[in-house]
């Protein structure tokens, strides 16, 4: 991408390095006003998308079809409009069965989008022995599946961690210990790369690098 000539590219590249100094200023100074300006900015454009997003889909996904004779369509729209009349004391119960509503629809469609791969998928994957013959391959086997078996047994509160239950807590504790570790790792490396991305535009925005 080349550097931008026009003066709205020109405006909208400054405009960017200015709200990342401004937003990571809290890093160098604390919480200050011009932090606080980048972040009201960020979240009343975050709301805009968020609003003119929803309209949009409301209008393709019940609107357009309603006005073209598919009539069940009707049903979600009245539900919908009733969470609106939690505002209002008088029908405020109305908005009790489009919140139940959603609550359901929501449960079934989480419980079956999550029950498969993150609980059948994973049970079939530590159970299943490697198809390769590596030593690394058996090793990785038999760490995950004495590691979920341990882990496991640390959330056992129907028995005192006591006898042979007690190295087996520990050690799953120890596993489960492991894991939130790797998982902040992961999240400082996720951090430092949004970081290291930002620098990087501030450079070119510099014409230090090129784009």
């Amino acid at each position: 991408m080349a550097y931008p000539t026009e003066i709205w590219g020109l405006l909208g590249l400054w405009v960017g390095a200015v709200l990342t100094v401004a937003i990571y200023s809290y890093m160098l100074y604390k919480e200050n006003p011009l932090y606080r300006l980048a972040e009201h900015i960020y979240i009343g454009i975050a709301f805009a998308i968020t609003a003119i997003v929803a309209v949009q889909n409301t209008n393709r996904i019940a609107i357009t079809p309603l006005l073209k004779g598919q009539y069940m369509f009707i049903i979600p729209i009245l539900l919908g409009l009733g969470m609106y009349t939690v505002f209002v004391e008088k029908y405020r119960w109305i908005s009790r069965y489009s919140i139940a509503t959603l609550v359901g629809v929501m449960l079934g469609v989480v419980t079956s989008g999550t029950l498969v791969p993150n609980l059948i998928n994973q049970i079939n994957s530590t159970i299943t022995a490697p198809s390769g013959s590596s030593t690394m391959d058996w090793l990785n086997f038999l760490y995950v599946g004495i590691g979920t078996i341990c882990a496991l047994s640390y959330f056992l509160f129907t028995r005192e961690h006591t006898g042979v239950l007690a190295p087996t807590a520990r050690l799953g504790r120890l596993i489960i210990m492991v894991g939130l570790g790797v998982m902040f790792g992961n999240t400082v490396l996720f951090r430092m790369s949004m970081l290291s991305g930002r620098i990087e535009y501030l450079l070119q925005v510099l014409k230090i690098l090129p784009m």
